[in-house]
């Protein structure tokens, strides 16, 4: 009897180690890369300048194989680029580069005016949003004065899953009705005008919304504590001047719309 009890804790402590070893969202360490660099346009300090301010944090590589592929997908991600590299440096030195050579295209000579000096920028702020059980929501925040009427930000959000090592796509977190589910639109504009403090639908000045089956589900979402979060671009479903509008729901209220192999993996039902 002794021996099978022993047999029985030893299975136990196998299990939980085994366990634990999955959850690696407790593992990563980030490591944060900052960059400020100021240039001048015609190498003329008295007219127009450029900055580019960076602010990127990655996960550190922990071995020949944790980790090195999610920071390679968040490179890409960021950069737009497909490397077979994780040097951030590298592509960084080719992201300012292409920056400065959009600004001195021509055109933009007419910012270095003696009388109408100009500053331009393109800052770019990269971060971990959401770390938990192997899912991870990273953000990718760019803002960008190109010397337009106005400055302008692109905001983009990456899903991944740690333990498959996968980025995760809309269709990958939803059932295929989704986008199309107006209980869902219903809901959405529900909670944005309950954020916007309004009292119809036509106070949101939406484009082109009269009703909730004319609203477009975004598929660009994240995960923030207990919600999920649909964000959209400016000028997405709205005028510039109110940003890139973002609508938090809870995730039980839309657990019923993902597929059971996400819903199993990361929200699994407590019994």
């Amino acid at each position: 009897m002794k021996g099978r009890f022993l047999i029985l804790i030893s299975a136990l402590f196998i299990l939980v180690g085994c366990k634990k070893e999955k959850n690696l969202s407790s593992k990563i360490e980030f490591e944060n890369t900052n960059i400020k660099e100021i240039k001048y346009y015609q190498d003329n300090p008295k007219n127009a300048s450029y900055s580019f301010e960076i602010n990127i944090q990655l996960p550190k590589i922990i071995s020949d194989t944790v980790f090195k592929d999610f920071r390679k997908s968040i490179i890409e991600h960021i950069f737009n680029v497909q490397t077979e590299n994780n040097d951030i440096d590298l592509a960084i030195s080719q992201y300012i580069q292409e920056k400065t050579d959009a600004f001195q295209e021509q055109g933009v000579d007419r910012f270095a005016d003696q009388s109408n000096p100009y500053q331009l920028w393109s800052n770019l702020n990269c971060k971990f949003i959401y770390n938990k059980d192997n899912l991870c929501s990273y953000m990718i925040h760019e803002d960008n004065f190109t010397g337009g009427a106005h400055p302008y930000q692109e905001v983009y959000y990456l899903n991944y899953d740690l333990e498959r090592k996968k980025k995760l796509g809309f269709e990958d977190i939803f059932i295929p009705t989704t986008p199309n589910d107006l209980a869902l639109k219903e809901m959405l504009i529900n909670q944005l005008m309950k954020q916007e403090k309004a009292k119809t639908i036509a106070d949101l000045n939406l484009f082109d919304v009269e009703s909730p089956k004319d609203f477009k589900i975004s598929q660009m979402v994240y995960f923030d504590s207990l919600d999920i979060v649909f964000a959209y671009a400016q000028y997405d479903v709205r005028a510039y001047a109110y940003g890139a509008p973002e609508i938090k729901l809870p995730v039980n209220q839309v657990s019923k719309y993902f597929k059971e192999d996400f819903k199993e993996r990361f929200f699994p039902s407590k019994k």
